[in-house]
């Protein structure tokens, strides 16, 4: 899944929220894997930058901040989840949701993140 484009997977986020007048939705997918030196991805200076963008997204329900997320650098970063968020970004368009951050951490060097939109 990490080789669809941006626009792709808004267009299917888009479609999955047509397909009834409500829908819920279960995106799950890892941040960066290149925290720590012990990380599978080893260390890289932007992993942490780039999980701190998405959590930011993810805490605010922006789906404009999680359709701009790079994914050429998602996957230099082993970030799995790129392209789910983009899905859900692209269902949400226009559905003026709130969001909440529950959880962001790097346990073993890899990004994790939960968040709730409604």
């Amino acid at each position: 899944m990490d080789t669809l484009e941006p626009d792709q997977c808004a267009r299917t986020g888009r479609e999955l929220a047509g397909r009834a007048g409500r829908v819920a939705l279960l995106a799950v997918g890892d941040g960066s894997a290149c925290r720590t030196l012990k990380a599978p991805g080893y260390l890289d200076e932007r992993a942490a930058p780039f999980d701190a963008e998405v959590a930011r997204a993810l805490g605010a329900a922006d789906a404009a901040g999680l359709e701009a997320l790079d994914p050429g650098l998602a996957r230099e970063l082993q970030a799995a989840g790129r392209a789910p968020w983009q899905i859900l970004a692209g269902a949400a368009e226009g559905a003026d949701l709130t969001g909440s951050l529950l959880y962001e951490d790097a346990p073993y060097g890899v990004g994790y993140l939960v968040a709730t939109w409604s």
